[in-house]
């Protein structure tokens, strides 16, 4: 599980700011929302299962999306694509300073019992510094201090030979007195390609656990969940889970071409269903105008279906995966074009313990301000993002005001702009669309 993302001197952000998933010592409105909300790891680290975020537009929530993209990508392409960091390392620029500085990269997470911290400062030529350090989880009450695997700077490496052999052995020169690594890669990427158990190990989490749904990311999903309708159990699913949302919907079956528009395996004339491979047919009965039910008629996903029915259609195979695998998801605008309510009940299917036995996580950038809700999140289950006067971005939490009552209305106070991290100055636009039209 995530525990702690922090970030740099990366397009809006300047400052390094964190994105924390450790739970608050508060205590909801409703105990409820305590207990599933929260998951307690072995009786030490109390992590949360969701994140919100929210801000104004422009105020670089995306950005922190971004972020976490980037560095999985330099993780994973560092040394097979020396371009890489040019491509995803992005300063801030409004800073003549920062302009010239590296980004700054940084995750805390649990694995296999222990607490590792990762990260790396890089610009667009050069990893500039790079470290891991780590700790088991507490047992029998003995409490571990934090110890270094390795620390870096520049092109000199410090591993610690007694902890981290795997990085010792690599953290010397060759015969011609030359390092085993390049400056534009990663050193931990360099060792889990040489297989080094633990390097390996933590590039293999990193890479697959933590997943980022950018913003125009539907092409992607879209193409995830298709590739997964030959699955019986996956086809099964995610009929009940849209049928939760359109109670008509009775089976989905995959349009394959050879079948000259008919789904496969499907012994009922398709109708309007003529469509070419990669697309998916929805059927429903038809009625008669006496309102006598007749046969199963489809429509297909692609050109016949509601936005927000092809929106879950497009989720349906992260969310499974997620779940099912106890990873963690990073999503960006991911109310567009899905109902609140039907928002709202994806963030649920997290909190339940039922449908999310192995904590999974969800953080997502989203404006529905109906998700403020005491009965659905905590207090530092809420991350607001703002500019500062400079236009640099800021991270804060609800937690963090004072006062605030778990009775209160997050949502209206939130509106009301209590909380900050809400457009300002709106008479602006009104008074630009009035001087256009003025000048028109």
């Amino acid at each position: 599980m995530l525990i702690e993302f922090n970030l740099g001197n990366f397009w809006s952000f300047k400052e390094v700011q964190s994105l924390q998933m450790q739970a608050a010592k508060i205590r909801s409105k409703y105990p409820r929302v305590d207990d599933n909300n929260v998951a307690g790891i072995d009786g030490q680290l109390s992590l949360l299962k969701s994140k919100a975020i929210y801000g104004a537009n422009g105020s670089g929530k995306s950005n922190l999306v971004r972020g976490m993209h980037s560095m999985l990508a330099i993780i994973q392409d560092s040394l097979k694509d020396e371009q890489v960091l040019s491509k995803k390392i992005a300063p801030f620029q409004l800073n003549e300073e920062a302009v010239s500085q590296p980004s700054f990269f940084q995750v805390s997470f649990l694995l296999n019992g222990h607490i590792f911290r990762y990260g790396f400062e890089a610009g667009k030529e050069r990893i500039a510094s790079e470290w891991l350090f780590g700790k088991p989880l507490n047992a029998n009450g003995k409490a571990y201090r934090e110890r270094y695997f390795f620390t870096r700077e520049g092109m000199g490496i410090q591993a610690n030979e007694s902890q981290f052999k795997e990085g010792s052995r690599f953290a010397r020169v060759d015969e011609n007195n030359l390092p085993l690594y390049r400056e534009n890669a990663l050193f931990l990427t360099v060792l889990a390609a040489f297989n080094g158990p633990l390097s390996r190990s933590i590039a293999r989490y990193l890479g697959e656990n933590l997943v980022v749904v950018p913003a125009f990311s539907d092409p992607l999903l879209r193409d995830q969940s298709l590739s997964r309708m030959k699955e019986k159990g996956f086809r099964q699913k995610l009929t009940s889970l849209l049928k939760g949302v359109d109670p008509t919907i009775e089976k989905l079956e995959m349009v394959e071409p050879e079948y000259g528009g008919m789904p496969a395996g499907s012994e009922t004339p398709t109708g309007n269903a003529k469509g070419k491979a990669g697309d998916v047919a929805i059927y429903r009965y038809q009625y008669s105008k006496e309102g006598k039910r007749g046969r199963l008629a489809p429509l297909l996903l692609s050109s016949q279906e509601a936005e927000g029915t092809k929106k879950l259609f497009y989720f349906s195979a992260l969310i499974f995966d997620v779940l099912d695998k106890g990873k963690t998801a990073f999503i960006d605008e991911f109310d567009a074009r899905l109902h609140p309510r039907l928002t709202r009940k994806v963030v649920e299917l997290f909190h339940n313990p039922d449908t999310n036995p192995r904590n999974a996580q969800l953080i997502f950038v989203t404006h529905d301000s109906n998700l403020l809700d005491a009965s659905l999140l905590r207090r530092d289950q809420v991350t607001f993002v703002k500019k500062d006067k400079c236009g640099a971005s800021e991270l804060y939490s609800l937690v963090e005001f004072k006062g605030v009552r778990n009775t209160a209305s997050f949502e209206k106070d939130y509106l009301m702009g209590k909380y900050g991290a809400v457009p300002n100055n709106l008479n602006m636009v009104e008074e630009a669309v009035e001087n256009y039209l003025a000048n028109d």
